[in-house]
């Protein structure tokens, strides 16, 4: 006994001294914080642990100090699907021994299913609000208190609006898809149980009335006098620290409905508070700088995006991101001098990244990102070579990530858009039998993830679209019988897309496209 109780002395001893141990905990979404046991959790540096059947594992990380960045490799659980997956790939070692965010798991399906739902609801709720906002001008120009070319303003500037909602619907289905209810608060649930069965704008009073934004500015203020607290408690620390993200994760809802409502300005004055309300908040200027890039807010993501790249307390794949950001949203705006100068230094920083930590899948998927984003931008300027270099490189990198993590469907999706990305250069420059080779790598992907996921949209589109570049590849090759094949099937994918979604533009004119191919090729 005396023997044991000295080798359990000697081995806390050793990992005081050697390694850091980081506890941790294991839940299934919207279940009321149920524990999940059986799963495995693997981070770099770390043994490999599985959770208790109170959902609790314990990890030790050789190596590490508190304050060290520590990586996610792998969660396991047959039967699961790993819910917040984003926010677990870094973090940082804590002085209390425990990691700082809980793992969230889903029941297989579940997130797929809710994101086909969630689709559903954000697409009516954004075409009601679209047909409401057009009668109410074409009533303003019955009373004739706007003139017909007013009207036609208005109507074009409200459609351009519908059809960039419709294009990141898919990535708002998937946000929501993933809101684990146990974590937000009282008004978020409420606000999002009227905005499931379509009042929105009982949803808009709710959160409108609690005044997140007071809220929010008064808990900040409250945590800089915790900081300087001498006696501060760690209880005051975490609680405060719970109900500003609550408040955030509420603003964010806020602005998200706002936005499904065409009442962007209100969303963007919902944003520009916060930042004015704290400037030097790390979270609440990434926060920012996402819906500027997102909702066309150029001039002021730029200049966001440039505060998270100049923060003192971001880590440097924080700023390799925003620099990165920064690079698109100069793409987009047709600066690509200035985005290829971004993209550059976005890559330069992420090469170091992998230079300390060569295992990290994280830094590899953010480098592997940045290499399709210089392949795009030197394309757009019209150096073809160099793009196909960094295309090339963006492929083999995905290669690796998708070997050594075959179930991870990111890494997957893209491995698919390398693929396609090389073909489409390579029949750029003429070379149409390598461009086949990659057009079919890109068709297998396509299928085995439409497979594995037949009800998510994007893996549906992006199979109908492999069809189509093989069908224009082959049409271009002298091959029209095999083109028409390919052309069939996208046709197939494309009737069946407009079926289930007759308000989405893209899908309609996809559609339209394939009657045109099909037309062309019987015609020729």
């Amino acid at each position: 006994m005396k023997n044991q109780l000295l080798f359990i002395a000697l081995l806390f001893q050793f990992f005081g001294v050697n390694g850091q141990v980081q506890n941790g905990l294991v839940r299934e979404q919207n279940s009321g914080k149920k524990p999940v046991a059986g799963a495995q959790v693997i981070f770099t540096d770390a043994t490999p642990s599985s959770s208790d059947q109170l959902g609790n594992f314990r990890l030790v990380f050789s190596g590490k100090k508190a304050g060290d960045l520590i990586f996610l490799k792998e969660i396991a659980k047959k039967g699961y699907e790993i819910v917040n997956e984003r926010e677990l790939q870094v973090l940082k070692i804590g002085n209390d021994n425990k990691l700082g965010k809980d793992i969230i798991l889903a029941k297989a399906g579940a997130l797929d299913a809710a994101k086909k739902g969630y689709y559903d609801i954000s697409d009516k709720a954004l075409w009601a609000s679209f047909n409401k906002e057009k009668n109410a001008f074409q009533q303003q120009l019955k009373n004739a208190q706007i003139s017909q070319e007013t009207y036609l303003v208005k109507f074009d500037t409200l459609y351009d609006q519908l059809e960039r909602q419709q294009k990141s619907l898919d990535a708002l289905a998937d946000v929501f898809a993933r809101v684990n209810f146990d974590d937000v608060s009282e008004e978020y649930k409420k606000a999002f149980e009227l905005f499931e069965v379509g009042k929105i704008d009982d949803a808009l009073v709710l959160l409108e009335k609690v005044n997140l934004l007071k809220r929010t500015k008064n808990r900040l203020q409250e945590r800089k006098r915790i900081d300087n607290a001498a006696n501060a408690l760690a209880q005051q620390k975490s609680e405060n620290k719970k109900g500003i993200k609550e408040d955030i994760q509420g603003l964010q809802l806020q602005s998200q409905l706002y936005v499904l409502t065409f009442q962007i300005e209100k969303a963007e004055k919902l944003y520009d508070q916060m930042v004015r309300i704290d400037s030097t908040d790390l979270e609440i200027l990434i926060d920012a700088a996402k819906f500027y890039r997102n909702n066309h807010r150029y001039n002021k993501g730029l200049k966001v995006n440039a505060l998270v790249a100049t923060h003192p307390k971001a880590e440097a794949w924080q700023i390799a991101i925003a620099i990165g950001q920064l690079g698109e949203m100069y793409s987009r705006i047709g600066n690509l001098t200035a985005a290829l100068e971004a993209f550059t230094r976005s890559y330069e920083i992420e090469k170091l990244l992998i230079k300390k930590d060569s295992t990290s899948s994280f830094y590899k998927f953010n480098l592997s990102t940045t290499y399709q984003f210089l392949g795009n931008t030197y394309s757009a300027l019209g150096n073809l070579e160099k793009a196909m270099t960094f295309y090339e490189q963006f492929n083999v990198l995905d290669k690796e990530l998708y070997a050594a993590y075959p179930e991870n469907v990111d890494f997957k999706r893209g491995l698919t858009i390398s693929y396609q990305n090389l073909g489409m250069i390579y029949s750029a420059l003429g070379n149409l039998p390598q461009a086949m080779t990659f057009f079919e790598e890109y068709n297998l992907l396509m299928k085995e993830l439409y497979a594995a996921y037949p009800q998510n949209v994007d893996f549906k589109s992006g199979l109908s679209t492999s069809y189509q570049f093989l069908g224009n590849t082959y049409s271009a090759l002298g091959n029209l019988p095999q083109a028409m094949t390919f052309y069939e099937q996208y046709n197939v994918l494309e009737k069946e897309l407009y079926a289930v979604y007759p308000q989405n533009v893209d899908f309609k004119s996809g559609l339209s496209t394939s009657y045109q191919f099909l037309g062309n090729t019987y015609s020729a």
